[in-house]
């Protein structure tokens, strides 16, 4: 009888997953305090304060966090000021506002893709996040940087120009195999990214590969500096820095509803 051959692609791909299950198993990033109390609410914020932030940065403010607002219930009932003075350090203050919208305007976290797309802040990589980390559904996009590390080493050495679509094919085939559907989607997805991590703690990063890459502009001096001093100095009533370019961006964070002009100064919109 003629034995039947395994596809290279089908191979190379189980062998895959067995290698990153087996360095996570060993070497993965348990004890981060958002993978070992797992709630919709506590993968969200994570999620947030991630976005274009080190993990070293955010687990001292995602533990301040979690004590004074452990619930969306009780981030609605905060004032959007004490939110922003918690927020402080973590930069793109807009995250902080998207946490503290959603927490007023909801009373639990959709289950589904399409209903977490309609909530303001929630991309298709966040939404993603949420249904593999949270529910532990296997999504369609979820491709952030240390999983397109991953990827294109397992999968795309010696191209350029790749597309995030050519990775969401990857993950789909993925998917499939027998042993990824046992993991489930939150074990194989925390696998993957801390594969991506460890490969890039040993200076192997694809980023420049990517056709999504863009380097990040120096935060020293930036506008986006300046946006996060005045935020503070309003929210803690104290002095607006002297800066040539702050009345254009107090001007925008007026018209963002950041901020309201009152007699004598400025206060944070409540």
């Amino acid at each position: 009888m003629k034995r039947s051959v395994i596809p290279t692609q089908a191979k190379n791909d189980a062998q895959f997953v067995k290698h990153i299950v087996s360095h996570y198993e060993k070497y993965g990033r348990h004890e981060l305090v958002w993978r070992t109390k797992i709630t919709p609410y506590r993968i969200l914020v994570s999620e947030i304060m991630l976005q274009q932030t080190q993990v070293s940065r955010v687990l001292p403010k995602y533990q301040t966090w979690m004590k004074l607002y452990p619930t969306l219930f009780r981030l609605g009932e905060a004032s959007f000021t004490d939110v922003l003075k918690l927020w402080q350090g973590l930069g793109y203050q807009r995250r902080a506002k998207a946490l503290h919208e959603i927490a007023r305007n909801v009373k639990a976290l959709p289950k589904s893709y399409a209903e977490l797309l309609k909530l303001k802040g929630i991309g298709p990589y966040t939404a993603s996040a949420i249904l593999a980390f949270a529910y532990d559904v296997f999504p369609d996009h979820l491709v952030e940087t240390n999983i397109r590390t991953a990827l294109i080493e397992a999968f795309h050495q010696g191209e350029t120009n790749i597309h995030d679509g050519k990775l969401y094919d990857d993950l789909a085939r993925l998917h499939k195999l027998a042993s990824v559907q046992k993991l489930g989607a939150r074990h194989f997805y925390y696998a993957l990214m801390d594969y991506g991590a460890y490969l890039k703690s040993e200076k192997i990063s694809h980023n420049i590969k990517s056709a999504h890459y863009s380097r990040q502009s120096p935060y020293i001096g930036s506008v986006r500096q300046l946006r996060a001093k005045i935020l503070f100095a309003i929210a803690h009533k104290e002095k607006l820095p002297s800066d040539e370019r702050a009345q254009s961006v107090l001007e925008k964070l007026i018209e963002e509803k950041y901020i309201v002009e009152r007699k004598g100064g400025y206060a944070i919109v409540e």
